[in-house]
C-alpha cells in the first residue's frame, strides 16, 4: 500500500499485559498521525492486553509466531512490566534479532530494552533504558548513555513517559515520515516545547503539567520552611550546618520551579494547603524538640520529597518539567546521605529495632 505514491510504512508494536500505557499510546498515535500502518502483536491468540495503569485495553492483531521481520520496517517496544514477560516468547525473541540483522529500525523504552537484552542485541550498542535496568543494560554489553533519546544505528532507545514526544518523533524520522503541519525537531533540540507534541499525541496536558508544577512547589515550599523550624531549635553546629545546606538547595528548587510556571503563563497557588500543614508542623514542633526528633522527621522530608519527585516525572510527557524534577530528586537524595552520615555518627549505636512483627500462621 502507498501513501502520495510511497510505501506506506508499517511498524509492529510488541505487546503484554501491563504495558505501560502512555508508552504505547504516544507513539502509536504519532505514527498514525505520520500514515503508517501500526500492527499489535502479541503473543497469544484471542487475547486483549491491558495497560499498567488501567487506561487502555488492547486487542493484538496478530502473534509473533505468525510474522515475518521481512514484513515490517520497524519494531516498537514499549515498557512497563509488558517486556519482562514477552522476553519469554521465542517468537518475539526471533522476531527482534532477525529484524536487528536485516537493519530494521527498533525502537524501545523504559523497559523495553529487556527484549533486547533476551535476544543479545545490546552488545557493543550505546542505549538507554529505565534506570533501574541501567545495570542490566551494560551488563548486555552496552554503553548506558543517561539521555531522553539515544538513536545508535537502526537502534532507538529511551528511559521513561517524559521522553515520549522525543522518543516518538526520533521513530518518526528514522522511517522518513512526516506529519503534515508539524515540524518535527532534532530529538537533541533541547528549546523545544516538547510538551506540546506530546499533548497532542495524547500525553499530557497543559493543565496536568501544571498541577504537577504547583504541587511540587507546594512540597518545596512546606519542606523549606520546615527546615527553618528544626534549625532554629538545633544545638548541635554540623546539623545546623546541614540544614541550612538543605534550605539552601530548596530555595533553588523553589526557582526552578516558579520559571518553569511562569513559562506557562502561570503563577503559583499552594497557599491554603501550605498553610494547613506549616499549622499541623508547629502542633508537632510543641511536643517534639530534641535532636533526635528533629533528624528523624528531616530525614523523614527528604525522603518523602524524594519519593514524591520520582512520582512527579513518571507522570508527565514534558521533557523540560521532568528534568527539574529528576533533578530535585538527586539534590535531595545527597542531602539525604548527608543526613544519614550523621544520624549515624550521632545516634546510630542508640538506635532501637521495633518489635518484632508477628503474622498469622508464621512463628
Amino acid at each position: 500500500m502507498s501513501v502520495n505514491g510511497a510505501i506506506k510504512k508499517r511498524i509492529a508494536i510488541l505487546l503484554e499485559n501491563g504495558f505501560e500505557d502512555s508508552e504505547f499510546k504516544i507513539p502509536y498515535n504519532a505514527l498514525q498521525k505520520a500514515g503508517a500502518t501500526t500492527v499489535i502483536l502479541g503473543t497469544r491468540m484471542n487475547e486483549e492486553y491491558k495497560g499498567k495503569r488501567g487506561e487502555l485495553s488492547i486487542a493484538p492483531e496478530a502473534t509473533a509466531a505468525e510474522v515475518r521481520s521481512e514484513d515490517f520496517d520497524a519494531i516498537l517496544i514499549p515498557g512497563g512490566v509488558a517486556p519482562d514477560k514477552i522476553r519469554t516468547n521465542s517468537n518475539a525473541v526471533r522476531l527482534v534479532i532477525d529484524a536487528m540483522a536485516q537493519g530494521k529500525v527498533i525502537a524501545a523504552i523504559c523497559h523495553g530494552p529487556q527484549l533486547l537484552i533476551e535476544a543479545d542485541q545490546l552488545r557493543l550498542r550505546q542505549a538507554t533504558g529505565f534506570r533501574a535496568i541501567r545495570k542490566d543494560i551494560q551488563n548486555a554489553g552496552a554503553t548506558y548513555i543517561n539521555e531522553a533519546v539515544v538513536v545508535n544505528g537502526n537502534l532507538i532507545t529511551s528511559r521513561q513517559p517524559s521522553d515520549l514526544p522525543m522518543f516518538a518523533a526520533a521513530i518518526i524520522n528514522s522511517l522518513g515520515l512526516s506529519i503534515e503541519g508539524t515540524t518535527l525537531p532534532s530529538a537533541s533540540d533541547q528549546s523545544y516545547e516538547w510538551w506540546k507534541l506530546g499533548e497532542a499525541w495524547g500525553g499530557s496536558t497543559r493543565g496536568e503539567i501544571v498541577n504537577v508544577l504547583n504541587v511540587a512547589v507546594m512540597g518545596e515550599r512546606y519542606s523549606a520552611a520546615a527546615f527553618k523550624e528544626y534549625e532554629k531549635r538545633a544545638t548541635d553546629i554540623e546539623l545546623k550546618v546541614v540544614l541550612r545546606e538543605t534550605m539552601t538547595t530548596k530555595q533553588r528548587h523553589i526557582a526552578l520551579l516558579e520559571s518553569r510556571l511562569k513559562d506557562f503563563g502561570e503563577e503559583v497557588s499552594w497557599q491554603a494547603m501550605g498553610s494547613e500543614a506549616l499549622a499541623a508542623l508547629q502542633s508537632w514542633l510543641q511536643s517534639n524538640t530534641s535532636e533526635p526528633d528533629i533528624m528523624r522527621r528531616a530525614l523523614g522530608d527528604l525522603q518523602t520529597g524524594i519519593v514524591d519527585s520520582s512520582g512527579l516525572y513518571l507522570q508527565i510527557t514534558d521533557p523540560a518539567t521532568a528534568e527539574i524534577l529528576q533533578e530535585i530528586e538527586a539534590n535531595l537524595s545527597q542531602h539525604e546521605q548527608r543526613f544519614g552520615d550523621l544520624y549515624r555518627a550521632r545516634l546510630g549505636a542508640r538506635v532501637e529495632a521495633p518489635m518484632p512483627t508477628t503474622f498469622a500462621g508464621v512463628s
